[in-house]
């Protein structure tokens, strides 16, 4: 670019690298699918199926989608896990 410092040029290609990987890392932050299922939602519909008392719950992002596991301590004492797609609120 005419007019310009051999500095400033080297800086401008840097610049843009860095503009379109901030872009770039945007971009893939926003492919992991929305929850259309809350938490909270997500841990009623579980206590609900099996009458027992939820002990823990944690948010996963699986293959791109969020997924709530779920502890739960079944009424006969068994401790047992559920996977909740919050996407689709499908139960595994």
């Amino acid at each position: 670019m005419p007019g310009m410092l051999p500095a400033t040029r080297a800086l401008i290609p840097g610049a843009l690298l860095a503009l379109l990987l901030a872009a770039h890392v945007g971009h893939a932050q926003n492919l992991v699918a929305p929850a259309a299922m809350s938490e909270d939602s997500a841990v009623a519909m579980v206590r609900e199926r099996t009458g027992g008392k939820v002990v823990r719950v944690q948010s996963r992002t699986d293959t791109g989608s969020l997924v709530y596991h779920i502890r739960v301590l079944t009424p006969d004492g068994r401790l047992r896990e559920y996977r909740v797609d919050a996407a689709t609120g499908s139960v595994r």
